[in-house]
């Protein structure tokens, strides 16, 4: 008997290995103004359930072929924003286009922190983190990576908060996020941490045209305690790239999040599994 409880506890080990497997986890933003009253429902999706992605994650998902993705609609009200109204979003934008030749002129975006919107993001990120574990039970995991963009930072927090412990995390890639300089967490957790978007909040910002004025750029809270180019950092649009084609929508925007590919492997932020 005792032969037999050491085989089968071996091969509950092996079972265990073999089913293992790291999850990528998406976590997309601000859906637009037709959706501005709606908040999430928190629940797990096996597809892009609003095509929000614009096929990113495909290319994304290439370079984590083991991995089984998972996404979340983190989508909240603009109210939530640093913005808080949509007529300060569309003043900002108006504001914009008058100042678009000046670094100095920053005071047209909204940056001043909503830490109550923000954290209401956070909360239910908690329970989307909730809904994910639920769905672990009993199934082996390696490790969680994550992909956010723009509100979907905060979500994130969220169901790291809830994950830690529980789970080991992989990689954090964080695309234009929103209110970034709100609140952060321990990244030395993760593997690499990588925030990716506009110039903003530097010396070396560039024109306001240029700049996202969807969400403000500022470093991830933390970020700047990682090992440059090893374990993260921030990551910006390339000066060689067509910059007429950005501005305060298209360089939050995801359709033109093509410069993400221009990384080369040999470059910080280039990720993979």
């Amino acid at each position: 008997m005792a032969s037999r409880a050491t085989f089968l506890f071996i091969l509950s080990i092996l079972h265990s290995v073999v089913m293992s497997q790291d999850l990528l986890v998406f976590i997309n933003g601000y859906r637009g103004p037709k959706y501005d009253h709606q908040r999430p429902n928190n629940q797990l999706h096996l597809k892009d359930p609003t095509g929000y992605w614009y096929k990113l994650d495909d290319s994304i998902q290439k370079r984590f072929p083991n991995a089984k993705a998972f996404y979340f609609d983190a989508h909240h009200p603009l109210s939530t924003s640093t913005h808080r109204k949509m007529s300060k979003a569309v003043g900002s934008y108006l504001f914009s286009r008058f100042c678009w030749f000046r670094k100095d002129s920053r005071w047209v975006l909204n940056k001043s922190i909503n830490e109550s919107g923000f954290q209401e993001r956070v909360e239910n990120g908690r329970l989307a983190g909730i809904a994910l574990k639920n769905e672990l039970q009993g199934k082996g995991t390696s490790k969680v990576h994550f992909v956010c963009h723009s509100m979907g930072y905060a979500y994130m927090l969220g169901m790291i908060d809830e994950l830690n412990g529980y789970v080991d995390f992989g990689k954090a890639l964080i695309l234009s996020p929103e209110a970034a300089n709100t609140q952060g967490r321990d990244w030395s957790v993760f593997e690499e941490v990588w925030q990716y978007g506009a110039r903003a909040d530097e010396k070396a910002a560039d024109p306001i045209f240029l700049q996202d004025g969807i969400a403000p750029q500022f470093a991830v809270l933390g970020i700047e305690q990682l090992p440059t180019s090893t374990k993260g950092g921030r990551i910006y649009i390339p000066d060689t790239y067509p910059k007429r084609k950005l501005g305060f929508i298209k360089s939050h925007h995801l359709a033109y999040y093509d410069w993400f590919y221009w990384i080369k492997p040999e470059d910080p932020g280039y990720f993979k599994q």
